[in-house]
C-alpha cells in the first residue's frame, strides 16, 4: 500500500473518531434533556390553599404550570412531639401529580412544641425540625417533589433574622433528608431580594456544596429587566464558593401587584412574562410567580391584588398571557439574545428541531426594528394570543416592538 493512500487512510479515521466524539460526547450533552441544562426552564406559581378544588387545578394546569411552591407548615404537621401527621397535605400532592403539576414544598416556620414557637436555635429544636424534613422526604418518595429549607429567613425568622443559626438549621436538614433520600432535590435559602451579604455568609460556611439550587425572591418595583445586573452579581458570587456541580438559580417568589402606584391589569401581564422571559435569558431554571390568585377583593390592598386570577378565579389578563407564552414555547429551548442595536430591545431565539420562536418587545417606547428570518413565511402570535401568518421578501421583516412581548414563529 502506498504512502499516499495510508495518508488518506490516516485522515479517515481520525475524522470518523472526530465525529464519534462530537457527537455522543458533546453534541449529545448540549441537546440532551437533562435538568441540569440552562437552556432548560419551567413555569411555576405560588399557591395558598390545601383542599384543592378540582376546578381550581385544572385551571392551574391549563395555563401551563409545572410546578406550584406551597408551604409545608411544620406546626400543622407535628402537633405531638415525634408524632407527624401529612394527611392535610396528601390531597394536595395527589391532585398535583394527578396534572403533572410538580410541587415545590417551603418546610418552614416555627413549632410551639419546641424552642417556644420560635424559629430553631438550639440543638433539640434542630433536631426536630429536621426530622419533621425527613419524614416529610419519606412520606412523599417518589411524588417528585422538590424541598425549600424556610421562607426568607432573612426577615421570616423569629425573634430577628440570625443567619449562623438558618445555616445550622440548613446543614442539620439536609443532612437529615439525605440519609432518607440521597437524590433528594434541595434548595435554599428563598432569601428576600439578594441578600449579598448573607449569601456570602453562607457561601462561606460552604452551603452551596449541599443544595441543589440557590433560591431567592427578586422583588421591586422597577421593570422585571432591571433584575439582570443581580443575576449576574449572584453567579459570579456563587463561583466564589465550593458549590455543587449543576448548582441551580430558583426565583422562588416574585409578583407585582396591581395596587402598585403606575400598575395595572395590562401592565401586570406585561411585566409577567417579561419576568419570565427576562429569567429564562438569565439562566434560572425555574421562575415561580406570586401569586396565583388574589388573596382578597380590596383594589387597595397589595397583598390582595397579585394572582393571575381573581379571587373568584376568574382569569386576569395575566392569566390568558402566561397561556399564550406557555403553549407557544412549549417544547422549545432557549438559545440566546439577537443582538439588534438597543440596550432596550429584547428579541430572544428559542429553538425545537428545526423549529425557531422568536419572543420579542421593548422597554422603551414603540418603534419598529427589521429583523432576519431563515423563511420568507412567519408566524405571528400577539401578546393578546391573536394568530396570523405574513409572507416576507429577502428573508427580511420590519416588526413593530412594544412592552407587550410578541412571539415569532420560522
Amino acid at each position: 500500500m502506498g504512502k499516499k493512500a495510508i495518508r488518506i487512510i490516516k485522515v479517515i479515521v481520525v475524522t470518523l473518531i472526530g465525529f464519534i466524539i462530537f457527537k455522543y460526547f458533546i453534541y449529545n450533552k448540549t441537546n440532551s434533556n437533562n435538568s441540569n441544562d440552562k437552556s432548560q426552564f419551567e413555569t411555576g406559581v405560588n399557591i395558598h390553599f390545601i383542599e384543592p378544588d378540582i376546578k381550581e387545578v385544572n385551571k392551574i394546569h391549563d395555563a401551563g404550570f409545572t410546578v406550584v411552591r406551597m408551604d409545608l407548615t411544620w406546626g400543622i404537621v407535628e402537633k405531638k412531639k415525634g408524632v407527624f401527621d401529612f394527611s392535610k397535605y396528601d390531597k394536595l400532592v395527589k391532585s398535583m401529580t394527578k396534572n403533572n403539576i410538580k410541587i415545590l414544598f417551603i418546610l418552614d416556620y416555627g413549632n410551639n412544641l419546641y424552642d417556644n414557637g420560635l424559629s430553631p436555635y438550639t440543638d433539640i429544636g434542630r433536631e426536630a425540625f429536621s426530622n419533621f424534613a425527613k419524614e416529610a422526604v419519606k412520606h412523599y418518595n417518589g411524588k417528585q417533589i422538590m424541598w425549600e429549607i424556610w421562607n426568607e429567613p432573612n426577615g421570616f425568622w423569629s425573634p430577628k433574622p440570625n443567619v449562623n443559626n438558618y445555616y445550622k438549621l440548613a446543614l442539620a436538614t439536609i443532612n437529615k433528608m439525605r440519609s432518607q433520600d440521597k437524590n433528594a432535590f434541595i434548595v435554599a435559602p428563598a432569601l428576600s431580594g439578594f441578600d449579598y451579604s448573607y449569601l456570602n455568609y453562607l457561601g462561606k460556611k460552604g452551603l452551596f456544596k449541599y443544595i441543589d439550587a440557590v433560591s431567592v425572591h427578586p422583588y421591586r418595583a422597577k421593570n422585571p429587566e432591571s433584575v439582570i445586573s443581580d443575576y449576574r452579581k449572584l453567579l459570579n458570587l456563587i463561583d466564589k464558593y465550593p458549590h455543587s456541580k449543576n448548582i441551580k438559580i430558583f426565583s422562588g417568589e416574585w409578583g407585582y401587584a396591581t395596587s402598585y402606584n403606575d400598575m395595572n391589569e395590562t401592565k401586570q401581564a406585561q411585566y409577567c412574562i417579561r419576568q419570565y422571559l427576562t429569567n429564562i435569558m438569565c439562566g434560572v431554571n425555574l421562575s415561580i410567580w406570586y401569586d396565583w390568585k388574589n388573596d382578597g377583593n380590596d383594589k387597595y390592598n397589595s397583598e390582595q391584588n397579585y394572582g393571575t386570577v381573581y379571587n373568584n378565579l376568574q382569569p386576569k389578563p395575566a392569566y390568558y398571557a402566561i397561556k399564550n407564552m406557555t403553549a407557544t414555547l412549549e417544547g422549545f429551548k432557549y438559545i440566546k439574545r439577537i443582538n439588534v442595536g438597543s440596550q432596550n430591545d429584547y428579541v430572544l431565539m428559542f429553538k425545537k428541531g428545526n423549529s425557531t420562536v422568536y419572543a420579542l418587545w421593548t422597554t422603551g417606547e414603540n418603534h419598529n426594528i427589521s429583523i432576519n428570518f431563515f423563511r420568507n413565511k412567519i408566524k405571528i402570535v400577539e401578546f393578546t394570543g391573536k394568530k396570523y401568518e405574513q409572507n416576507i421578501s429577502n428573508n427580511k421583516y420590519n416588526m413593530d416592538l412594544s412592552q407587550s412581548v410578541k412571539y415569532v414563529l420560522n
